[in-house]
């Protein structure tokens, strides 16, 4: 017997079942509109491969193997209806902002994108890479470009870089910031996001006061927000707070910004439709 091949059809098993349940070659014959002697050449033919039927009597009855086989043929059509009945899943992995403020809010238009198809949204502070690397999920919605060639890539959208601050922390430090002082000013550094992407090179040779170090975006924000210094965000992270007025941008750079796009495996994810698809949802959105 060939290792990868079944002793026994697909056609067999399900006469096998119904042997069991209508008893008689007749029945059985009725219930597959055939001819009884038909299915009796057909039971002949199992008997011969496998010892799942044996004659007693005269009559083709089911050994203890066969009704074993039965009860395995009928867990395999009730697994195989329900993976039928599955919807596809597709794992999105991006950071918690831009899931929080741009995915979310947007999750029911996501959905109506992927009819038949489960969403399932991961969220990661230092990158989609080591995700889609090791298979957790499909597709990354990510900043720049991964390092590792394994993972292709589309540069989609900018992503504005801006220097924010409290309206506190502005009237406390307002003469230095006045007289181009905002680096001897406490900032808060956020992994990620360096100075040289809305400073000039100039001002980059001053060195920075740093008073903290975030890995996370939403606890800078929140370090900003109290007045303990001032932050280079993503502007799309802090639009709702600059609207009312809770953080002010103090420095912004049309040519600082980095380049949101979609990142997924070249061996693991081959579905061109849904990169389509995904790529055209990202190029409508404004951050």
């Amino acid at each position: 017997m060939q290792k990868n091949r079944f002793p026994l059809s697909s056609s067999d098993c399900e006469l096998l079942l119904e042997l069991e349940e209508a008893l008689t070659i007749e029945a059985t014959a009725q219930a597959f509109r055939k001819d009884a002697s038909g299915v009796s050449r057909q039971l002949a033919r199992i008997s011969e491969k496998y010892p799942a039927i044996e004659k007693r009597n005269g009559r083709w009855v089911l050994t203890e193997i066969g009704r074993r086989l039965n009860s395995q043929t009928r867990d395999s059509i009730r697994v195989q209806t329900q993976l039928a009945e599955l919807q596809s899943v597709l794992r999105i992995g991006t950071n918690r902002e831009f899931a929080a403020r741009v995915m979310a809010p947007q999750f029911t238009t996501l959905v109506e994108l992927f009819p038949n198809t489960k969403l399932s949204l991961y969220t990661f502070e230092n990158g989609t890479e080591e995700a889609l690397l090791n298979g957790k999920i499909d597709i990354g919605i990510d900043c720049d470009r991964p390092s590792d060639p394994q993972l292709a890539y589309k540069q989609l959208i900018s992503e504005p870089i801006v220097a924010v601050a409290s309206k506190s922390f502005l009237k406390k430090y307002k003469t230095m910031i006045e007289n181009h002082g905002l680096y001897q000013t406490p900032h808060l550094a956020c992994e990620r996001l360096y100075p040289d992407k809305i400073f000039s090179e100039s001002e980059n040779e001053n060195k920075l006061n740093i008073a903290a170090y975030f890995n996370d975006i939403s606890t800078a924000r929140a370090a900003c927000l109290s007045g303990f210094g001032w932050c280079l965000l993503p502007r799309y992270v802090v639009k709702d707070e600059v609207e009312t007025k809770q953080l002010y941008i103090i420095r912004e750079k049309p040519g600082g910004q980095s380049k949101y796009g979609i990142w997924w495996s070249r061996s693991r994810f081959t579905n061109k439709d849904i990169i389509s698809r995904m790529s055209d949802w990202l190029k409508k959105q404004i951050l």
